[in-house]
């Protein structure tokens, strides 16, 4: 569930929770889950505080242990993150995109309007960032027209969904351009995009979501969720 916002977090409303922030810092997300979370680390000075000072933590204890060394995992996946992309051609830099976190410019290698989006439903396009299997979870960018409501879910495991541009509201809130959604499997929503701009979200789970109608469950193996 999302922390609180304080009044240190800037235009930034949703923040990471503690035991998600905690998993990062440990190393024991997967990579899909990492990338995302270093989107929300350049834009938000409040988790990023938080993640330098569950490093520090980490970092002590395993100081006490005197033949283990630790990095900042932060550090770690930022620069994983702003490694060569997976789209595109491969290249040496890439130049910084308006209101786009880097890590995520690095990953797509190319500007979002130069995208191959897919047709995932009416009003649903999406980048499928993963090659695993469905049933390891889904890494996707999704663009989602204005006025579009997705099916109601829930999670088995954790879902991250950061917010590129645009925004949409749900059970929980309101998200917009910069907040992140660190839900879990005692949460159930139905996200609606609620202004007249495109909404452009990043989302990663560990397993497939549990749609609650039945349409929405047949079709499920055909968008990938």
């Amino acid at each position: 569930m999302n922390a609180a916002t304080p009044s240190s977090a800037g235009d930034v409303s949703h923040h990471l929770a503690d035991d998600t922030l905690s998993a990062y810092s440990a190393g024991s997300l997967n990579q899909a889950m990492e990338t995302l979370i270093a989107c929300h680390l350049t834009v938000c000075p409040y988790c990023r505080s938080r993640a330098n000072a569950a490093d520090g933590i980490g970092g002590a204890m395993l100081h006490e242990s005197e033949h283990l060394s630790m990095q900042s995992n932060a550090n770690q996946v930022l620069t994983l993150a702003m490694s060569q992309p997976k789209f595109g051609p491969k290249m040496e830099s890439v130049e910084p995109e308006p209101g786009i976190p880097m890590p995520l410019t690095r990953l797509l290698g190319k500007p979002l309007a130069e995208l191959d989006w897919k047709r995932m439903a009416p009003g649903i396009k999406q980048i499928n960032l993963s090659d695993q299997p469905r049933k390891h979870g889904a890494f996707k960018l999704l663009h989602l027209d204005p006025g579009v409501v997705l099916s109601q879910h829930s999670h088995t495991e954790r879902e991250l969904t950061y917010v590129v541009k645009g925004s949409y509201q749900d059970e929980i809130g309101r998200f917009k351009a910069g907040d992140i959604a660190d839900l879990d499997d005692n949460n159930i929503h139905q996200p609606v995009v609620d202004t007249d701009e495109p909404c452009i979200a990043l989302i990663a789970t560990d397993s497939p979501v549990r749609f609650t109608g039945v349409v929405p469950r047949l079709l499920q193996p055909f968008v990938g969720l």
